[in-house]
């Protein structure tokens, strides 16, 4: 999947000016979901392991480039927070059946 782009309301303060432009990526490997797990100790906190995530996934913020910090995304207005939210839902949400075969021609079954 490509990565997604859109526009802040309030915007995220980088050297005293706001950025509103940002863009996120997609989840790579289920080692960002155990870092942010980790992060956010457990995933019983849905909110701070949403926002390890995000941390995680955003890319750029107008001209303030990734990595971020929680306590970046902890400053974001609750509305730009529902706005990147609903960016990492389209993200990560997985249309592929597991049980089709894969897309990559150098896949090897693991097996015990």
């Amino acid at each position: 999947m490509a990565n997604q782009t859109g526009t802040l309301k309030d915007g995220l303060l980088f050297k005293q000016n706001p950025q509103f432009d940002f863009e996120m990526r997609p989840i790579m490997t289920t080692g960002e979901l155990f870092d942010a797990e980790i992060e956010a100790e457990g995933v019983e906190h849905q909110l701070t392991f949403n926002g390890a995530l995000m941390a995680r996934q955003l890319v750029r913020v107008g001209e303030c480039p990734g990595p971020f910090s929680l306590a970046q995304i902890r400053a974001l207005s609750p509305r730009d927070w529902q706005i990147l939210r609903a960016a990492q839902a389209t993200l990560n949400s997985v249309t592929d059946d597991p049980n089709e075969p894969s897309d990559s021609e150098n896949t090897e079954t693991l097996s015990r």
